[in-house]
């Protein structure tokens, strides 16, 4: 018997960041290096006043030619907004997301039920 389970995590929503600029955009205003993402490594970060003080939170992963950015959905809104303050003339779009959910697959043998190695960041 497996204790495998699937856990809805509400309180986490997605945003999509697209367009050809996407990766440069996102490169240029979050703690982390976007150039690692990809659909099989998901990637924290972080975003951050010029001063370095904390905005936001998100895990980002590549699907379908977009970054997800996958963050609080109380604060979804400010992040989509303060995104969309940046993009300036980058040829990026962003937008929510509600059309994916977010879950946590938790218990023994939860990695290799969706064909992930063993490792942190992997992602399917």
């Amino acid at each position: 018997m497996s204790d495998r389970r699937a856990i809805p995590l509400e309180q986490r929503g997605v945003l999509a960041v697209t367009g050809e600029d996407a990766r440069a955009f996102l490169q240029g205003l979050t703690s982390n290096d976007v150039n690692r993402v990809a659909a099989d490594r998901a990637l924290w970060s972080a975003l951050l006043t010029p001063q370095g003080r904390f905005l936001f939170e998100f895990f980002m992963v590549e699907h379908d030619g977009a970054l997800l950015l996958e963050c609080e959905t109380a604060r979804r809104d400010d992040l989509l907004r303060k995104l969309s303050m940046y993009k300036l003339r980058s040829k990026v779009g962003v937008a929510k997301r509600d059309d994916l959910s977010v879950f946590a697959l938790i218990g023994e043998g939860s990695a290799q039920a969706l064909g992930l190695p063993d490792e942190a960041g992997a992602a399917a």
